[in-house]
């Protein structure tokens, strides 16, 4: 006995229909369509960690203190900012970024010089 449309027995709403089951993983042209977008976010994020952390790691290993607390304002920074695009602030990602940015490049050269 089939349930009202869009809910199975325990009044849970369900998007798929229960006689297309043969078509349920057939993907489409617009399914999915962002998993690119997603995996690129990823390498972003994990590549950006990696990054920022090595350039903790370094100044702390070479006793930089002030190149340290740059590098840990700019993950700061950098953090802020991913929240403020989960939140779909454009600005506050920009100025975030820049932030992130600055104090990036400002313990890179801490750490050169």
């Amino acid at each position: 006995m089939h349930e009202p449309a869009g809910q199975d027995e325990y009044g849970s709403a369900s998007p798929f229909d229960p006689d297309d089951l043969t078509t349920l993983n057939v993907m489409g042209p617009g399914v999915a369509s962002n998993d690119f977008e997603k995996y690129a976010v990823a390498v972003i994020i994990v590549f950006g960690a990696l990054i920022i952390g090595g350039l903790m790691a370094a100044n702390l290993a070479l006793g930089h203190r002030n190149g340290f607390l740059y590098a840990l304002g700019g993950a700061t920074a950098a953090w802020i900012s991913g929240n403020a695009l989960l939140l779909d602030r454009p600005r506050i990602y920009a100025w975030f970024v820049g932030i992130a940015a600055v104090m990036l490049i400002a313990s890179t050269i801490t750490l050169v010089i």
